[in-house]
């Protein structure tokens, strides 16, 4: 036989555990319905793939196919890589908002850190305050973190863009 209070002590605990597990449960509709708001904004702003027997991490942004590689390297390291791999390929150059959302979108598909810095083509001639892009195309275009360009005490020379995760 149960008496009244432990009847009273037993749904209070009951309605504790439905409440956090409706907590719990509003916390995970919370975080579903914010990944497939971030995969649909990733879709609308990737880059389609390119067509490259034998490699499908090749992608289409503006006239070109970019690829984003793994690995730490310096700058010309990366800008190297990128002429062995495509014979007049260089690092990335962003000529437009949409040609950077799809470089980021790149990066976020293809990254497998927690956050990753990219090497970009954009390069600081030395002395001035003048940027080219490796590739040699029209520097027509730049956006910036706050903070940036800031040379890190003359030591900063190139362009990479952080994504995180």
């Amino acid at each position: 036989m149960f008496s009244l209070d432990s009847t009273n002590k037993d749904i209070e605990e009951e309605e504790g555990e439905m409440k956090a597990a409706s907590a719990l449960m509003l916390v995970f509709l919370l975080v579903s319905v914010a990944a497939m708001t971030i995969e649909k904004r990733l879709k609308k702003y990737c880059a389609p793939k390119c067509k490259i027997a034998n490699d499908t991490n090749w992608y289409q942004v503006g006239c070109y196919c970019v690829k984003h590689f793994q690995g730490s390297v310096d700058f010309g390291t990366a800008e190297t890589k990128c002429q062995k791999e495509a014979p007049g390929g260089h690092l990335v150059s962003l000529h437009s908002e949409q040609e950077n959302r799809a470089v980021h979108c790149i990066i976020m598909e293809n990254s497998n850190a927690s956050s990753s810095r990219t090497w970009i083509g954009g390069l600081q001639i030395p002395s001035t305050k003048t940027y080219i892009w490796t590739d040699r195309s029209l520097w027509n275009y730049e956006v910036w973190v706050p903070g940036e360009p800031n040379e890190a005490k003359g030591q900063e020379h190139c362009g990479d863009e952080l994504e995180g995760k």
